[in-house]
This record gives C-alpha cells, structure tokens and sequence, in this order.
C-alpha cells in the first residue's frame, strides 16, 4: 500500500508580507532622502575633500541644496538595486526574507506614496497674491526650482524656510522613490549585467575576427 503525498498548501500568510514590505521600502526612501543623503555631504566635506587637500567656497547645506538632485538619486538608485532591505536582520523583517517572486516587485512600486505626496501637495500650495513679494510663482516651480541657499538662524531672511523644508520632504522623497523603484527594477532585469555582457561579447566578437583575419590560409595543392 503506497502512503500518500501529503501536499502542503501555500500559506496564505505570505501575502500579508507584501504590506510591511511595502511599508518597509516606503521608510527607507525617506530616510535616504531626509537624512542618508545630507549626512553623505557632511562626511564628503568633513572627510574626503580635506584628504585631497580641497577647500570648497560653498558651505555643505548650500551645495546639499544645489545638488539635491545629484545627491538623493545616485543613493537611492544604488540602494535599490543592490536591495538594501536583504540586509536587515531577519527578525525584523522575517516576511520579507521569503524567497517569493511576489515580494520583488514591491521595491518597484515604492514610488507610489511620495509621488502621492507630491500630487497631495501641489494642490494645497497658495501662491502670494501680495504686491510686495513680486510675481506669483506656480506650484510646479515651487516644489521643483530647488533653491540655492539654506536659510539660517543667523540669516532667516536669506531664503523661504518653508519652501526649502517642502522640497527636502516632499521634492526629494520623490526623486529617491523613483530611482529606489528604477534601481530595483534594473537588479530585477539584470540591466547592467546585461550591458556590461553585452561589452565583452562585441569584445570576443571583434577578437575572433581579427584572429580570423590574420591566420594565414593553407598553400593550394592544386597543380600550377
């Protein structure tokens, strides 16, 4: 008498960690973008511009905010592809260890909530209408003509601290979500792999022919 196969069902409970993955990948954007991203230009300024023997005349907040673009996507494009989450401990995240195809594409899609955000505040944004401060200026270029300097408590008049407290938690959130999603989905595809394979083929490819080229060809044994 042959013993049955006892066939387990796929726990349902693996969809539920599609939710704390999600919200897992949601809070790392932010924290790239609020705090890993300025604290990568504080340690460039205190650490690797001295070691070159380089003095920058533009203060770490101001460059911080002329490269705002510069300095949130590069880190959250390469914390996306290598998958950063893959190192939190397990008991953290033990739902989001499960080797499931379901659970890659969550990183892909993580750009949903800052870019929700942004579309949640633009409308909210009232240009002034004094005669005092000038022309309006559109939502658009509020959140995205990031500005040049960070206002200080010395100096409060220097620039609109609420404009630039906007475009570091609204603007930024948003660049890191797309590239963190566009990272992700590049490790999903083997995108540079790719490339990079692709190289060392047309590197083969232009060998073989070249040693085709030059290998003398066999003396003719037909009569002169």
């Amino acid at each position: 008498m042959t013993t049955p196969t006892l066939v387990i069902p796929e726990a349902k409970s693996a969809w539920f960690g599609l939710l704390p993955a999600f919200a897992l990948h949601t809070f790392l954007i932010y924290m790239l973008a609020l705090h890993i991203s300025p604290i990568l230009v504080g340690r460039w300024f205190a650490w690797v511009l001295p070691a070159i023997q380089f003095h920058a005349a533009t203060a770490p907040r101001d460059w911080y905010l002329q490269h705002l673009e510069l300095v949130t996507i590069i880190p959250a494009l390469a914390a996306g592809y290598i998958n950063v989450v893959r190192f939190i401990p397990i008991i953290v995240g033990r739902h989001i260890h499960i080797k499931d195809a379901r659970h890659e594409f969550v990183a892909t899609w993580v750009w949903i909530v800052p870019a929700l955000v942004l579309l949640y505040r633009i409308p909210q944004y009232n240009p002034p209408s004094s005669v005092l401060i000038g022309s309006s200026m559109s939502a658009f270029r509020y959140f995205f003509e990031i500005q040049r300097e960070m206002p200080t408590l010395t100096n409060v008049f220097i620039g609109d601290p609420v404009r630039v407290w906007a475009q570091m938690s609204v603007t930024a959130p948003f660049y890191a979500g797309v590239a963190y999603s566009l990272g992700a989905l590049s490790s999903k595809h083997q995108i540079f792999q790719r490339i990079f394979a692709f190289g060392k083929e047309d590197t083969n490819l232009s060998q073989d022919y070249d040693v085709r080229d030059t290998t003398p060809a066999p003396p003719s044994s037909s009569p002169d």
